[in-house]
């Protein structure tokens, strides 16, 4: 099996010329032809506003990846809880995933080698209320287990997603079942159908809202059923997921100006290059060190 010790210098030159930013595409309607030069100048503007961007991302990314400590044995936590996991974690033999909150840090270990590094977004410090009920989006600390993996995942929310939307939008939560029929100030009305949460028209046609797209009408978020469509989200959690239980995963992020921070809602956030890699040389069993 080949292993990836990824020296400084090499760090730097794979994250200079990956090719890992999603970058959009626009289709355009068709044009007069007189307006076909101020297009192509448009066009040009964007392109390059889009190699830019993909410049500063590779950048980042560089700059992300060398900020890694090169051992975790060099960033000790201060809390006496993490101090055990992390002095367990160094003593542990044969392959492990090991985790530091604090430096933001991901290394796979072998012994006492190490095999691979990257930098993480963790869980954020604040906690969040709503409605007298408290949710702590720490990443907890711990010993965990792979016990499942995953490509091209799917994120289904938890409730917590919409009331965030609602506390900082204003909204009013409104909580679907299947069924659910829902009039709206304009005569249309929301239902669910199946497994799919949708409008009906005036005219009595339905069309399912996309997958991914919240579901905003009159002043309320509308919150669809578990197991329909418009609860499952794509692309969030990038390409790979590697379940550590109970809800905490480490996956790729189609976010990944968020890598290096703690921004996450107790997941462990990866630049989606490093979790395809990571996915690749760990199998289920592999044990983890969050410390």
């Amino acid at each position: 099996m080949m292993r990836r010790v990824v020296p400084l210098p090499v760090v730097l030159m794979a994250a200079l010329t990956a090719g890992c930013a999603s970058l959009p595409f626009h289709r355009g309607e068709p044009r007069d032809l007189s307006t076909v030069g101020a297009s192509s100048s448009s066009s040009s503007r964007s392109a390059r506003d889009r190699e830019d961007a993909a410049e500063r991302l590779r950048a980042a990314m560089a700059e992300a990846r060398a900020a890694v400590p090169p051992n975790p044995a060099s960033v000790p936590p201060k809390a006496e809880e993490s101090r055990r996991v992390w002095k367990a974690a160094l003593d542990a033999k044969g392959r492990r995933i090991v985790i530091s909150r604090e430096a933001r840090a991901l290394w796979l270990m072998n012994g006492d080698e190490i095999e691979f590094r990257a930098p993480v977004a963790v869980g954020k410090h604040e906690p969040f209320t709503y409605r007298g009920r408290t949710y702590d989006f720490k990443t907890p600390v711990g010993r965990r287990t792979v016990i499942a993996k995953a490509t091209a995942p799917i994120w289904v929310p938890p409730d917590w997603h919409y009331f965030e939307i609602a506390a900082e939008q204003g909204l009013e939560p409104v909580q679907l079942k299947p069924g659910s029929k829902v009039e709206l100030e304009d005569g249309t009305h929301i239902e669910v159908r199946g497994t799919e949460v949708g409008r009906v028209n005036q005219f009595g046609n339905f069309w399912p809202f996309t997958p991914g797209n919240e579901i905003i009408f009159d002043g309320k978020i509308f919150i669809p059923p578990f197991g329909t469509s418009q609860r499952k989200v794509p692309a969030v959690l990038g390409t790979r997921k590697l379940d550590m239980g109970d809800g905490y995963l480490i996956h790729g992020t189609n976010m990944e100006s968020s890598i290096g921070d703690a921004v996450s809602h107790g997941c462990v956030r990866m630049f989606n290059e490093d979790v395809e890699w990571l996915y690749d040389e760990v199998s289920t069993g592999t044990p983890v060190f969050v410390y």
